[in-house]
């Protein structure tokens, strides 16, 4: 389990998360939407021991952050940040072999175990066919289902993802959202994932937190959140048009030409 209580942080004199408390599952899969500056990837961040809470606490697999050393948290959780060095001097193949650092000492040798996460890891993501390419050779698209590769080599019941589609043309933003829920329902993966899409998180995910300028304004099943219009109106100061997907018959959330004025 992962939980935060009360978690605050701040720096710069501002706070950029203001009590937010969470309680997950490794099943469960969580996004966070919010608008520009609402703290979401600062949460990530903060999850991964990068940023300091000012005060509350982060509870994994019943320890708190601070006791667990680096190797020792990245076993609970993998992070696949917002944007990548695609300058990386690697083949796809060894960046993808690093992920498996968290489970070697420094004189520990490639073993059984190593070989099926990689191969696993690199079946679900489907980057066969390049695995010999060095990574600045990549596209957008091949570069972020690397990553992913890289994060599942690990093993942790939980990866975070900070806007894992928001530099990849509609087809690979279906693709890496296909693999995100794939991971979740039939590998039992925990996501924790930051979002600008309101229709994927509310189509994809289980729980949403809505967060704006470090507070959590709303949380609860994803269903449940365009139930209550205002809540996206509110959440980023701009009316919304609810509809019906063509497709799937669920509700969708376009935003209007009108703007928004309190």
């Amino acid at each position: 389990m992962l939980c935060t209580h009360h978690l605050t942080v701040e720096f710069a004199q501002k706070k950029r998360l203001d009590d937010i408390n969470l309680q997950l599952e490794p099943h469960d899969y969580l996004c966070i939407i919010g608008p520009n500056g609402a703290g979401k990837s600062t949460l990530l961040k903060t999850l991964m021991g990068i940023v300091s809470p000012s005060s509350g606490n982060i509870i994994i697999a019943d320890s708190p952050l601070e006791q667990l050393s680096q190797r020792q948290l990245a076993r609970h959780l993998s992070y696949v940040a917002q944007s990548h060095n695609q300058h990386l001097n690697f083949t796809v193949a060894e960046f993808i072999k690093m992920g498996r650092y968290p489970h070697h000492g420094v004189f520990s040798s490639w073993e059984t175990a190593d070989q099926t996460a990689f191969d696993n890891a690199v079946a679900l993501t489907q980057t066969e066919a390049f695995l010999s390419r060095q990574i600045p050779t990549l596209s957008g698209g091949e570069c972020q289902r690397v990553m992913i590769a890289a994060a599942l080599c690990q093993q942790t019941p939980f990866l975070l993802l900070d806007e894992p589609t928001s530099f990849l043309d509609p087809r690979h933003q279906v693709k890496v959202h296909q693999l995100i829920q794939n991971l979740n329902q039939q590998h039992q993966v925990g996501i924790i994932e930051v979002t600008h899409d309101i229709n994927h998180a509310v189509q994809h995910s289980q729980q949403i937190l809505a967060l704006k300028s470090g507070k959590a304004i709303w949380t609860g099943q994803a269903t449940d959140f365009l139930a209550s219009p205002h809540l996206s109106e509110e959440l980023y100061d701009q009316h919304f048009v609810l509809t019906k997907h063509p497709e799937t018959g669920q509700q969708i959330a376009l935003p209007s030409e009108q703007g928004y004025s309190r």
